[in-house]
């Protein structure tokens, strides 16, 4: 009996100890860990992404000079919007010749006493071109700004102009306005008064920006004034009233120290001593007397031509020699040839016109 609880109660002490270390119960309590711990890792992820702050950036900051770039492109493009020309036609060429027309020229006051004769009815006749090549009379020339002006036909655009005006016997004479030594037409009756027409209206054409002066010249050469003018309305209406009354017979006699004659070469002295752009001059003819360089001998064409060279040395920019052929009588080969050569040089115009009255 005594062995029967001893063996009882030895295997009631060992039960506990087999169930400690039971396979099932390390398992279960494995499980219990690892349940636990995944639950806790759910948690702890879930809280944490519901809680987590998103930070979003914003623009991006502009680089300086690209900023500036930018700025400077769309300023341009403002000031080109602004500024923009309007458009131009595109213009029609061609190939053929085309006459060149100015607007007919406003009525000039002129004097009392002046003549309300139209310009010359009987019309300039365009001479031949010279050797040089120098353009139709008609046609238009300067290449320079400044106000057009028109002398018997011949057409520029100038800032500076002299007109030189032959007051020789023959001019007169030989239209019936003199007699010998002696007027028999008075002013504005004289066939005469065609020139002066035409130097009034082209000196009342000029704008005020433009300069000009008048020479008359026979035995010797005279100007107007000392030295260009602008052509003010004062001025041009000065100017007016001296082309109508000192522009006549006798009004350029020769001087004591220099010889006489009908002195071309003494007018384009004093043209080029003025300095204009542009000079007109009108004659009936050759150059007479004797020559200024070598008196022994006349004057010939080529002592013009030497004025003329020398005094376009002493401007600035070459002058233009615009030359009317005031034909008071038979046209001479020669002093037609010496004229036209005169202009073409200089790159002017020649042109010769019939003069009313002459014979």
């Amino acid at each position: 009996m005594a062995l029967l609880e001893d063996h009882v109660s030895s295997s009631a002490a060992k039960a506990p100890r087999r169930w400690a270390f039971s396979p099932v119960l390390i398992l279960s309590v494995l499980l219990h860990l690892l349940f636990a711990g995944g639950a806790a890792y759910w948690v702890v992820a879930h809280y944490s992404t519901a809680r987590k702050l998103t930070f979003q950036g914003g623009p991006k900051s502009p680089n300086p000079s690209e900023q500036a770039l930018q700025h400077r492109v769309q300023i341009e493009k403002k000031m080109q919007t602004q500024t923009m020309p309007a458009a131009v036609p595109k213009r029609v060429l061609t190939t053929g010749l085309a006459k060149v027309e100015l607007p007919p020229m406003p009525e000039m006051p002129g004097p009392k006493n002046a003549s309300k004769t139209s310009p010359m009815a009987a019309g300039g006749q365009v001479g031949n071109l010279s050797a040089a090549g120098a353009p139709a009379a008609g046609s238009l020339g300067g290449t320079g700004s400044g106000a057009p002006i028109n002398f018997f036909g011949i057409r520029d655009v100038s800032t500076s102009v002299v007109i030189l005006i032959d007051v020789s016997d023959s001019m007169f004479s030989r239209t019936g306005d003199a007699e010998g030594s002696k007027l028999v037409k008075l002013g504005a009756e004289q066939n005469f008064q065609t020139i002066r027409d035409e130097a009034m209206k082209l000196v009342q054409s000029l704008t005020p920006a433009t300069r000009f002066g008048i020479v008359r010249w026979s035995g010797a050469a005279y100007s107007w004034k000392p030295e260009l003018v602008p052509a003010t309305e004062e001025n041009k209406q000065a100017a007016i009233n001296h082309i109508q009354s000192d522009v006549d017979f006798h009004t350029a006699k020769k001087k004591p120290d220099r010889a006489g004659g009908t002195r071309h070469d003494y007018a384009l002295e004093e043209a080029f001593r003025l300095k204009p752009e542009t000079i007109y001059m009108i004659t009936d003819g050759n150059a007479t007397g004797t020559s200024a360089r070598d008196p022994s001998r006349k004057i010939t064409p080529a002592d013009i031509y030497q004025v003329a060279d020398e005094g376009q040395k002493t401007l600035a920019k070459k002058a233009r020699i615009h030359v009317i052929y005031y034909l008071t009588g038979a046209e001479k080969a020669e002093e037609r040839q010496m004229l036209n050569r005169l202009a073409a040089t200089s790159g002017g115009r020649f042109q010769s016109v019939k003069a009313r009255g002459g014979r």
